[in-house]
């Protein structure tokens, strides 16, 4: 072992859990005369926790951070001077799809200074599965896995940290199949066993979607009794609640509740009242998360900073046409597409309508003239009926939609709640041209510039601290989220006067700018504004 390796395993093993030293202490017990890997020099270090930045050189020795504070004298076997850009911790996204679309650069994310992506939400996890993997153009489709540890093992190449919930929807129909039915008490003995299993091999909490089949079809019951597996592990219930629009209140109590009896932490993902007609309870929503917090239950949120939403189209439609898998058919039965007229309809009234509805990716070749296009105005081109044109679509695609059913005004209110986390909801994915949601280029670098710079609704701190430090906490990330002596050095440096996003609704590939250093584990993946070909991410565990 040379000396160079030996030191950094001695400081690896100095700098546990409880000895991370914060910013505003500058403390290092090591000689600065002896080499360092990095300097970062002159920066403005915001620290994660919400304090005010001030002027400090960072170094880091391996994958760790091991001084802040002064370091004119030191030597490094590299020195940049980062004078005029804010030194951050890297950003946590604790809301990611990059386990259904993904690069092994993860460019997208890499360019808003993105150093972890969490995966599964929605109840849908890439373990415990069996499903086969696939290719993508140049973008990798993830396996589905029997484990979590085979879904870890899979990753020893990536540019980002990675990590993944296991999914409620996944484990269910690990163990149902397809199907709406309640579950037998030996069916959910089963599932709290592969809930179990995911946590112990190191998955980061249990999602649901609720929105969605299964979850849409499951008792509030199956759900405590999973959440308290989540619990005996410390690690979060993150929850796409049941209902974000017309039932919204109902469904913010439903998870409330389920923290409560189980004594799991909440996170609620991309929190929102959809829908103009809805945009009214937003107080009651944000009433019923504070009033819970005041009894001490520790809840969150997380938030997108765009005013519209991205989902299947299929969400609309009753949970019942989707049981045994046998969708498809029921959309080409005249008298089954009939049964779900009604509910489908009701569905997407309380959204704002069908014209809020822009149709994305998943469209069949004969479609694909429509991409783009807003639902009322595509079907009136086919001469159609919005509902028998979505009828139509879901016959021959997996389509997706944007709905733009969120108020500016409000989002900016959510996000400016001190428990709401900045989350993407997005993808680590290189630009293709694809039409999507913007928010998988440029979630994080839109609030930098809009609420920050901009709006001056939140302080860079503050701004830093949602991206950081709260999501890590979150989760129960004990080496990240903060700049302090003996954390993992994932570290961002961007100019602030710059930062931003440039993806659009109708150009949503466009990568975000103003990120000029970004340091993963240690490693250079960001040099100067440009992307290195650095793969040092790593798979995240519970508490790591």
């Amino acid at each position: 072992m040379t000396p160079i390796s030996t030191r950094r395993h001695f400081l690896r093993g100095t700098f546990a859990a409880g000895s991370a030293v914060s910013v505003a202490a500058c403390s290092w017990p090591f000689s600065v005369r002896a080499p360092l890997d990095l300097i970062l020099r002159g920066g403005t270090l915001i620290d994660g926790t919400g304090k005010p930045g001030q002027r400090a050189d960072l170094g880091i020795l391996g994958d760790t951070c091991v001084h802040i504070g002064s370091l004119d004298h030191a030597t490094s076997a590299r020195v940049i001077d980062v004078r005029g850009l804010v030194v951050a911790p890297g950003f946590i996204d604790v809301h990611a799809h990059s386990d259904l679309r993904r690069h092994p650069l993860a460019q997208s994310k890499v360019a808003q200074g993105v150093t972890l992506d969490v995966c599964g939400p929605d109840g849908g996890s890439p373990f415990p599965s069996k499903q086969t993997s696939a290719k993508d153009g140049v973008e990798t489709l993830a396996a589905g896995c029997d484990s979590r540890s085979a879904w870890a093992a899979q990753h020893a190449k990536i540019a980002i940290d990675i990590g993944a919930y296991v999914g409620h929807g996944t484990v269910r129909q690990r163990v149902l199949g397809p199907v709406g039915r309640q579950a037998t008490a030996g069916e959910l003995r089963a599932m709290e066993d592969l809930v179990r299993a995911a946590l112990e091999q190191g998955a980061l909490g249990l999602s649901s979607g609720l929105e969605y089949f299964p979850g849409n079809a499951t008792a509030t019951s199956e759900l405590i009794a999973l959440c308290k597996v989540a619990a005996e592990f410390d690690r979060p219930y993150v929850t796409h609640i049941r209902n974000e629009d017309d039932q919204v209140l109902a469904a913010i109590d439903e998870a409330i509740e389920i923290s409560r009896r189980s004594g799991a932490s909440l996170l609620i993902s991309h929190l929102k009242v959809g829908g103009k007609p809805n945009w009214h309870k937003l107080d009651a929503v944000l009433y019923r998360i504070e009033s819970a917090r005041a009894e001490g239950l520790e809840v969150r949120c997380d938030c997108y900073p765009y005013e519209a939403w991205s989902t299947s189209l299929s969400t609309n439609f009753p949970a019942w046409a989707k049981d045994g898998g046998q969708f498809v058919a029921r959309l080409q039965d005249r008298a089954e597409r009939a049964r779900m007229r009604d509910t489908t309809e009701q569905s997407v009234a309380a959204n704002g309508g069908w014209g809020v509805l822009m149709l994305g990716n998943g469209l069949a070749g004969a479609d694909l003239s429509l991409l783009g296009k807003r639902l009322d105005a595509a079907a009136s081109e086919r001469g159609l009926e919005p509902f028998e044109l979505a009828c139509d679509l879901l016959t021959r695609g997996s389509v997706s939609i944007l709905g733009f059913g969120i108020s500016e005004d409000q989002m900016d209110r959510i996000l400016t709640q001190p428990y709401c986390i900045v989350a993407s909801d997005g993808s680590a994915v290189a630009a293709t041209g694809r039409v999507g949601h913007p928010r998988s280029f440029g979630t994080f670098p839109k609030v930098l510039r809009r609420q920050v710079r901009e709006q001056q609704l939140l302080g860079l701190e503050e701004a830093i601290r949602k991206m950081t430090a709260l999501p890590a906490q979150a989760l129960r990330l004990k080496n990240r989220g903060t700049l302090a002596v003996g954390m993992l050095a994932n570290v961002v440096a961007f100019d602030p006067k710059v930062i931003t996003d440039r993806a659009t609704y109708l150009d949503p590939q466009r990568y975000a700018e103003g990120v000029q250093y970004l340091i993963v584990n240690g490693a250079v993946t960001v040099d100067a504004g440009r992307q290195t070909d650095a793969l040092a991410g790593r798979v995240v565990s519970g508490r790591s």
